[in-house]
């Protein structure tokens, strides 16, 4: 019997309205103006640059860009303020000066970082397409790609490249995931501007799988539950993990050599006397030293490591 992965989402049962609630999401929120856009999750996603266009010369200034909007706390993390806290200390500690800006949508941070050298984007997954517009001081995290979908659909018996085949699998509009599952072949990728659209589209019967982070699908799930509908989503299962990417901190440009070291130094620091671990305790995340997680972070022989197939053969 094939192990599932851990992250369940229960309901006991579907209800009519659920579907009334999925129409109004489907049909009028496209509509409604949006008026404080914010980028999407970070932890797991991240916009592609489509142009080689190389960035403007360096200026000489860095330029933070906050990972969560104090007034809109849209990405709902697990962890508020953890990244920002540890990106912010880097660079103090490392004595190198840099301007801090508020959240901005992932799109226009990455057409800032095309055009414009020093731009300091995170958490971002370390891609190819990615590799030579950036920079890289990290890893700072690790996340699991899962794709999701109905339980009872019993999805995770399904190989992987069965699910490539013959799957409806929706994702976000220019995501890591979105590049990775059409260069994997995927057949039928239903891709979204939005991200609250995925799981409105996969009760609605209109996608198969969702390619999201599981932190991100539990706090959609919870916005549904909570909201006076009498919607219940059904059981929601991680059906197959294919994807264990590191997390870094992305500079863009050619900014100096010397400053990426002395970055990368003081993070490995920071791995060595305490203040990572630190840093996740003061923001409520584990501190498990014997879990696997912390051990991938603490391990230096990591730095670089980007992402890892787990399921089909290693890029």
């Amino acid at each position: 019997m094939k192990k599932r992965n851990c992250l369940k989402f229960r309901s006991p049962h579907r209800r009519l309205a659920t579907r009334f609630y999925l129409l109004f999401l489907l049909v009028v929120s496209p509509c409604i103006p949006i008026l404080f856009p914010t980028a999407s999750f970070a932890d797991d996603v991240a916009g592609t640059v489509q142009s080689d266009a190389v960035s403007a010369e360096f200026d000489g200034r860095y330029i933070i860009h906050l990972s969560e909007n104090p007034r809109v706390r849209s990405s709902d993390r697990p962890e508020p303020g953890y990244f920002d806290s540890l990106a912010i200390e880097l660079f103090t500690q490392a004595g190198i000066y840099a301007e801090i800006v508020p959240q901005m949508p992932w799109k226009r941070q990455m057409e800032l970082a095309e055009r414009e050298a020093g731009h300091v984007i995170y958490p971002t997954t370390r891609s190819d397409d990615r590799e030579d517009k950036f920079k890289w001081v990290g890893p700072v995290s690790r996340t699991i790609w899962n794709l999701y979908g109905f339980e009872d659909r019993n999805w995770s018996d399904t190989g992987f490249e069965d699910i490539l085949e013959s799957a409806r699998i929706g994702t976000l509009m220019g995501s890591a995931r979105e590049a990775y599952l059409r260069e994997r072949g995927a057949k039928q990728i239903v891709i979204v501007p939005r991200e609250e659209l995925l799981l409105p589209m996969l009760l609605a019967d209109r996608i198969d799988l969702i390619a999201i982070g599981g932190n991100v699908l539990r706090h959609y799930i919870d916005e549904i539950e909570q909201k006076d509908t009498g919607a219940n989503v059904p059981e929601i299962d991680g059906a197959v993990s294919y994807r264990s990417c590191y997390l870094y901190i992305a500079v863009s440009g050619d900014v100096p050599d010397e400053d990426i070291l002395r970055l990368q130094g003081q993070l490995d620091a920071f791995k060595r006397n305490g203040f990572f671990v630190k840093n996740r305790q003061t923001h409520g995340l584990s501190t498990n030293l014997d879990g696997s997680f912390l051990k991938a972070m603490l391990d230096l022989s990591n730095n670089g490591v980007r992402c890892i197939d787990l399921a089909g053969s290693d890029d």
